[in-house]
């Protein structure tokens, strides 16, 4: 069965390349050899712009069966635990098993295990902090996300969810792989494709309150 694995780069503004490998995903083959053979900046960025990777053999050689573009994606958080489930939606995405980030900041690999929910924002949280390029959790506090929220809406250029995910996550004290949490979420965008204007004054304690009613009316229904 493949193992399968997205392997990405972070440089310094923030653009995530990333690309998705099938097979032998796992870190003593592939995590052992980006380390062995893509071990520098030029490497690593190479290797996570290939686009598609079959695999990777005991030499270093890629092996690319489908020519295909990339993922690219802006990181364009100021907290690092955002930061990480912004990289954590693009491995489960890839429905991977394990990532691999090369962070140019920091001029290494960090390993992730694909278990779920925020699992992967937990486990670079920390490095993500180190590079410099976001904010450690303690730096957060709740004006910082309310005022991120307001920017988001009054440029009108689109929303990021995980901002309010992790805010719910962290008032409820509950898991952030929470199915009531994760279906909410879901809820929330399709009412965002129909009316955002909707929620135009929303702060984030409205949007707590919007969970726990959303949650008591499932529980009646």
């Amino acid at each position: 069965m493949a193992t399968r694995a997205l392997i990405g780069f972070l440089d310094d503004d923030k653009q995530f390349t990333s690309t998705y490998n099938h097979y032998d995903g796992y870190p003593e083959h592939t995590g052992k050899l980006l380390k062995k053979y893509f071990n520098d900046v030029e490497a690593a960025e190479r290797v996570a712009a290939t686009g598609y990777i079959s695999s990777i053999d005991d030499e270093g050689n890629i092996d690319s069966k489908y020519d295909e573009e990339p993922y690219y994606k802006v990181i364009d958080a100021e907290d690092a635990f955002t930061a990480g489930m912004m990289i954590g939606d693009e491995v489960k995405d890839m429905t991977a098993d394990y990532g691999y980030i090369w962070v140019r900041e920091l001029g290494k690999w960090i390993t992730v295990k694909n278990q779920g929910g925020d699992s992967i924002a937990k486990q670079l949280e920390d490095e993500l902090g180190e590079s410099g390029m976001y904010m450690v959790d303690e730096s957060i506090n709740e004006a910082g996300y309310e005022a991120k929220w307001a920017q988001f809406l009054n440029e009108a250029e689109g929303v990021d969810f995980n901002v309010v995910k992790t805010y719910i996550a962290k008032d409820k004290n509950i898991d952030g792989d929470d199915f009531a949490l994760d279906a909410y979420i879901d809820s929330l965008k399709n009412s965002f494709r129909l009316n955002k204007s909707d929620y135009i004054d929303y702060e984030m304690e409205d949007y707590v309150e919007d969970f726990d009613n959303y949650v008591a009316d499932k529980m009646d229904s």
